[in-house]
């Protein structure tokens, strides 16, 4: 299955994962600590209420009491750490004072002079002090225990508000780390879309190397791996046009001589089967010189060639008004109205005039052989919105819908085409067209007849 996660997205699920791991670990360890210093804090707390107890332990009539002033007892009502409970006992475990159920370790299990426990009281848990306290030797007596004990929620609600203040400001840093990893990638990012920019804005014919001096460090490999490649793919379009146009070179001789010697043999001979067979040579041989010359005009124009990236300013209306009367006498041996409309004079583009013309030739002769005796062909100059537009317009059968996109392919005739064609007239117009960033469009003509072809070039800089 393919892989459609982008480079930013990894990065972040690499990143992410750890952090969010960083981050529990975090919080294990900060639930730890606040609860040891929740628990140091409140048991200090509990101890000093004890203190506070053992200080009050007073003897009467041999026996022993607490006597706890007011402002104690409401203390251990409603302290400053929640609700307190407390159990005196004597030295032989006896009930002194305070809650007579409250758990805890007797005198005689105790120790330490403090003894800090966990337990139950009244179905709550609670953590509790048990502090031996010694009392005057007349009494006979050695020591009475106090214990102290609270309820642990207090404790608990107090260490999460204490592990969420600390988790969330840890958890705002992994945020705003992952934040910073998705922008700081996408500036980082940024040479790469400068490449690609480049890339989209080049057209097909240039295959210059591009530069990686503004690139960074890590991404001029990549570049350098682009460049090597456009470097062979120049290279290879450079020899198959060269071998084209040798080719057509080489051919265009022999061809014409054999047109010739075609045309004086058929001028010798004036009767017999050997006439026939010499005007289907004279008609071969100008297909071939035909098929020649459309090879070569294509070599020149394909991606590559040296008049590719040869560009002037080119008045259009002026050279289709040139080309245009070229081809009238042709179109009056087929009894064709051949007509030129100029609605604007001042169409400039910036073009090879050659490769123009070549292109002019091949829309004119393709409509001259597809429109029908009687018919018109109109070459048309025309502005809008600030590009040059060009039409050449027939009135003859017209291209279906379904064949308009095939037509531009090489060799392609469309069905009950005009035996003259080679099927690269239009293959040449496209090379053309695209060579110079401009769009062609195959319409209807006029009334719903014929075919227009509509070329429109890219607006002046």
């Amino acid at each position: 299955m393919t892989n459609t996660r982008t480079l930013r997205i990894r990065l972040l699920l690499w990143i992410s994962g750890p952090l969010l791991a960083l981050w529990v670990i975090s919080t294990l360890i900060d639930h730890d600590v606040a609860r040891g210093f929740v628990n140091l804090t409140y048991d200090r707390a509990l101890l000093d209420t004890a203190l506070d107890l053992g200080r009050n332990v007073r003897e009467s009539g041999n026996q022993l009491y607490l006597d706890l002033p007011q402002s104690v007892i409401e203390m251990l009502i409603s302290g400053q750490h929640g609700r307190f409970y407390y159990r005196a006992s004597g030295p032989n475990g006896e009930y002194i004072t305070g809650d007579p159920d409250l758990p805890g370790p007797e005198l005689d299990e105790v120790e330490d002079r403090v003894t800090y426990y966990d337990d139950v009281f009244r179905n709550e848990p609670v953590r509790a002090v048990a502090l031996r306290v010694p009392v005057r030797p007349r009494s006979g007596k050695g020591a009475i225990v106090i214990h102290v004990a609270e309820r642990t929620k207090q404790r608990t609600d107090f260490a999460r508000q204490i592990m969420l203040r600390m988790m969330i400001p840890q958890g705002v840093l992994v945020l705003l780390a992952t934040l910073a990893v998705w922008f700081g990638v996408g500036l980082g990012l940024r040479a790469l879309t400068s490449v690609r920019r480049e890339i989209e804005s080049r057209s097909h014919i240039d295959l210059s190397p591009i530069d990686e001096n503004s690139a960074p460090v890590e991404v001029r490999p990549l570049i350098l791996a682009m460049n090597d490649l456009l470097s062979r793919l120049s290279a290879a379009l450079a020899a198959q046009q060269r071998f084209i146009a040798d080719a057509a070179h080489q051919l265009r001789t022999p061809v014409a001589a054999l047109k010739a010697q075609a045309e004086l043999a058929a001028r010798q001979v004036h009767e017999g089967e050997a006439v026939a067979t010499l005007k289907h040579l004279h008609t071969a041989a100008d297909h071939a010189a035909r098929l020649v010359n459309q090879l070569l005009t294509m070599a020149r124009a394909e991606p590559g060639s040296h008049r590719s990236v040869m560009r002037q300013q080119v008045n259009l209306a002026a050279l289709a008004r040139e080309v245009t009367g070229e081809w009238v006498p042709q179109a009056l041996t087929r009894d064709i109205d051949l007509g030129f409309d100029d609605t604007s004079a001042d169409a400039e583009i910036s073009a090879d005039p050659f490769l123009i013309r070549e292109m002019l030739n091949n829309l004119v002769d393709n409509a001259i052989q597809y429109t029908p005796a009687g018919g018109h062909v109109t070459v048309r100059v025309r502005q809008e919105a600030g590009h040059a537009v060009l039409e050449v317009e027939d009135d003859g059968p017209g291209i279906a819908p379904d064949e308009r996109a095939k037509v531009f392919d090489r060799f392609y005739r469309t069905p009950g085409g005009s035996p003259e064609g080679c099927g690269l007239g239009l293959a040449i117009v496209r090379e053309i067209v695209q060579g110079h960033q401009a769009e062609i469009a195959v319409a209807e003509g006029a009334g719903g007849r014929g075919t227009r072809m509509i070329i429109t070039f890219p607006a002046p800089r």
